[in-house]
């Protein structure tokens, strides 16, 4: 009899350990979704610190925030998809960086998609459950 109470004993600290890594886990991504990926600190393209001073208004609106470099990146790179520059002002901003900036473009969709998923607001309400 003692045998079976340690099982029982063993198995509820199994789960409650379980319970605790998928907590954290849940956690961890929304941590990486939300505070990471969304920093209005850093720039969305290369991740660099922004420096609040000196920022120049932005010539396209949009939901990201560059640094310098890349602001002046995407404003070519929108001006060309426009039709309004026809060649690069860099000779490597070629047909292959356009395309790099096209695929970076649409995975930020597809993240913002997935944020506003069924199962990603699940887990929000869950982990919001969690840290009531």
């Amino acid at each position: 009899m003692a045998d079976i109470i340690e099982f029982g004993r063993k198995a509820q600290s199994l789960r409650s350990v379980r319970s605790a890594d998928e907590r954290a886990r849940k956690i961890e991504a929304l941590r990486k979704l939300i505070q990471c990926q969304r920093c209005a600190m850093k720039c969305a393209k290369c991740g660099a610190q922004l420096d609040k001073e000196g920022a120049e208004p932005a010539k396209y609106a949009g939901p990201h925030r560059f640094c310098v470099n890349c602001q002046e990146e995407y404003d070519e790179y929108r001006d060309r998809l426009e039709k309004k520059e026809a060649h690069p002002r860099y000779y490597w901003h070629n047909d292959l960086w356009m395309a790099a900036w096209s695929s970076w473009i649409e995975h930020q969709r597809a993240l913002d998609e997935y944020r506003l998923s069924k199962e990603f607001l699940q887990l929000l309400r869950e982990v919001e459950e969690l840290t009531q």
